[in-house]
């Protein structure tokens, strides 16, 4: 399989990983009899795992490492035939000689455990830089450095630092070794495992994306988890395998860690300001619907979520054994982006049927509450049987357990039942998701329910913060993001404001006409020349924000108008050319601007314009190029939508004209990625928009 990123270039094939993640000969370089180091326990947990290919230990110390189905070679020429995988287990300095060596013997890929490359800078960089030259001629691909190791479970492979790892679906990319075995016991307690799990180090070669695409075609992993703290290179490939996943069917769960970090890139516009990399982040990951969570505990409820339910449209069915548990139930759920399922006639009237007569009741019959007489302590089957009545309610999407369940001891039989009737439903396709107070014991019916693929979590905020990260994207999937930011670094040349404006032109873009001027005599020609009413403000590259310093006139009825004004702006800002342009009627204020990331490349920014962009941030990050539809959405997507959408007496915005302008941005950003062009405002009417003003920004260099 020949992966493509989005520019078209050529990624590396399946194959060539199949021989690191899928090897059917491996040797452990560093190999050892000492029982505590990790050359010696990779092979012990390997030989354990069930692979069923050859293993090597490589020592020519030792003649005999005395492991089962382990053969002991003194070195990897004395194997004798071709080798998938060889694992450095041996410091940083021995690297470069073993790696010659792998060369010479036409290793196939190699695993590099070491610290002390590229991550230390200086020598130690220029070293991993040599490493990656001398593989990428020899055709070798690499796994690190700095990495701890994989697993895999279809291939019988653990070269990890831990042996007992909860098996189930997940395949996890990571970063950190860390975060993985913490991950392992998380995943106990929230009832899933993992089909793989693969620390990608440094990434010098094998990287995050590339896996992505790798592990959507596998038939073991159903969820993709990512813990990430960045990327090297360009992000184009890790795009390219989010959309493989995407394509496939399969989820993507990622902990993005760094999120404090400052801007990626410093323009002199607003967008510099509110597009922080964290933004782009978040764009990126939601134009391929991954999903996004803030912690490893949201990190495993979230996978636990994916793996027993998917993705969802939220209509949630609430069941408990307490009024508490109900109120707190419908607080969390809704608060989170969800909704309480509206029940048909039927439902209603079965429900009621099964409900005892002293338990509370809603009108709408969501949520059943069963914690009288009659009800779940004198029989837990009650929950299933009301379970399975709401699951053929058409308006349910999935079923909400909660309460004391698994805390019945005294009737462990019927709870047994009523665990069964609920694996019998969740295993049907109508999804069941438990909230007890017991979650977190060794209760047989809790045990049940885990092993068999129902998520059971111990509080219903995390109920309904998992259920949230999971649900569908709505029509208007490209949601604003909100995080806080006002990094700016200095550097990029702010162009003369006509450049700017000849910049939108080119892509199609209507733009007021303009005239700069610097002189009494070419205020006279200009003011003649305009159209009224007219606006003069300064148009000083060093001035962003023109308002705020009192340098904008508006609604000028005639040239003496304007040319009154232009003095008053000299007499505060001498020297200052001055911007003379068609006074706009008022309408809703945008702001439309482009920009260009180190990782991912062309964006759109688009978003609540005019003096306030700053201070109320509400805007949507598009990654370019972006579509009419996409555009629509991120319009629609925004907290101001409500004013603009027409109501009351007002028109709406023409949303159409708006589309394409944000479509021709897009293009400006492929086209002329080394500038940040910032309309703000642009304003929109029930008819069109018009260009209030516009700055543009170079990189220094460029």
């Amino acid at each position: 399989m020949t992966l493509a990123g989005p520019d078209g270039e050529s990624k590396h094939d399946r194959a060539s990983l199949d021989c690191l993640l899928d090897p059917h000969v491996i040797a452990v370089v560093g190999a050892s009899r000492d029982p505590a180091k990790w050359g010696r326990r990779i092979l012990e947990y390997t030989g354990r795992a069930g692979f069923g290919g050859a293993l090597y230990g490589v020592n020519p110390a030792v003649a005999d490492l005395n492991l089962a189905r382990v053969k002991t070679v003194a070195a990897l020429a004395d194997i004798g035939q071709p080798i998938d995988l060889a694992v450095l287990a041996r410091p940083a300095p021995a690297v470069p000689e073993l790696l010659d060596e792998c060369a010479a013997l036409g290793v196939k890929s190699i695993l590099i455990t070491a610290a002390g490359f590229g991550e230390l800078g200086g020598e130690h960089l220029e070293a991993e830089r040599r490493m990656v030259a001398r593989a990428r001629d020899a055709g070798i691909r690499l796994l690190g450095p700095n990495t701890f190791g994989m697993f895999v479970a279809a291939s019988g492979v653990n070269l990890t630092p831990r042996e007992h790892i909860p098996p189930g679906s997940v395949a996890m990319l990571s970063q950190s070794g860390n975060v993985v075995v913490g991950m392992y016991e998380q995943a106990r307690q929230a009832g899933f495992g993992f089909s793989a799990c693969v620390g990608v180090g440094n990434q010098v070669d094998v990287g995050l994306g590339e896996l992505l695409a790798y592990f959507a075609d596998d038939p073991a992993s159903a969820v993709i988890a990512v813990y990430v703290e960045g990327l090297r290179g360009s992000g184009a490939e890790f795009r390219a395998g989010l959309t493989a996943c995407r394509e496939a069917g399969k989820a993507v769960v990622v902990l993005k860690a760094g999120r404090s970090s400052q801007a990626s890139s410093a323009v002199a516009t607003h967008t510099g300001a509110l597009a922080s990399d964290e933004r782009v982040w978040e764009a990126v990951l939601a134009e391929s619907g991954a999903i996004l969570v803030e912690s490893t505990q949201d990190l495993a409820d979230a996978l636990a979520i994916a793996g027993s339910v998917g993705r969802h449209r939220g209509r949630a069915m609430v069941i408990t054994d307490g009024g508490g548990d109900s109120v707190l139930a419908i607080d969390w759920l809704t608060a989170s982006g969800l909704s309480m399922a509206v029940l048909s006639a039927e439902t209603r009237s079965g429900l009621e049927k099964l409900t005892p007569a002293a338990a509370p009741r809603v009108e709408a019959c969501n949520p059943v509450t069963l914690d009288t007489a009659g009800g779940v302590e004198d029989d837990p089957i009650l929950l299933a049987r009301c379970a399975r009545l709401a699951a053929m309610d058409e308006g349910v999407d999935l079923i909400v357990v909660g309460g004391l369940f698994g805390g019945y001891p005294k009737m462990l039989d019927r709870e047994l039942a009523c665990a069964a009737e609920l694996i019998d439903l969740h295993k049907s396709g109508h999804p069941v998701v438990v909230q007890s107070a017991f979650a977190l014991s060794d209760a047989e019916p809790i045990s049940w329910l885990r092993e068999s693929g129902i998520t059971v979590l111990p509080t219903v905020d995390r109920v309904a913060i998992a259920l949230s990260r999971t649900l569908l994207p709505p029509a208007n999937d490209a949601r604003p993001s909100t995080a806080d930011t006002s990094a700016r670094a200095p550097g990029p040349a702010v162009l003369p404001v006509t450049d700017s404006a000849d910049a939108l032109r080119f892509v199609g873009i209507d733009v007021p006409p303009i005239s700069v001027v610097r002189t009494p005599r070419d205020l006279a020609v200009a003011a003649a020349a305009a159209s009224y009413p007219a606006c003069v403000k300064i148009a000083d590259t060093a001035v962003a924000h023109k308002s705020d310093v009192g340098g904008v006139f508006l609604n000028l009825a005639d040239a003496a108008e304007v040319e009154a004004a232009a003095v008053r702006l000299w007499a505060r800002f001498p020297g200052s050319p001055l911007l003379i342009m068609p006074s706009l009627a008022g309408g809703s204020e945008f702001l439309v601007g482009t920009g260009s990331d180190p990782l991912f490349g062309p964006f759109v920014v688009v978003g609540k314009g005019g003096i306030w962009a700053e201070t109320d941030p509400d805007l949507a990050i598009l990654m370019a190029p972006v579509d009419e539809q996409a555009a629509r959405r991120a319009l629609l997507s925004l907290r101001c939508a409500p004013t603009f959408i027409g109501g009351r007496g007002r028109p709406g915005i023409d949303i159409a004209a708006m589309a394409r302008l944000i479509v021709a941005m897009s293009r400006l950003a492929i086209q002329r990625p080394e500038l940040s062009v910032e309309v703000n405002p642009v304003i929109a009417y029930p008819d069109g928009y018009a260009v209030a003003d516009v700055r543009a920004s170079r990189r220094r260099g460029e």
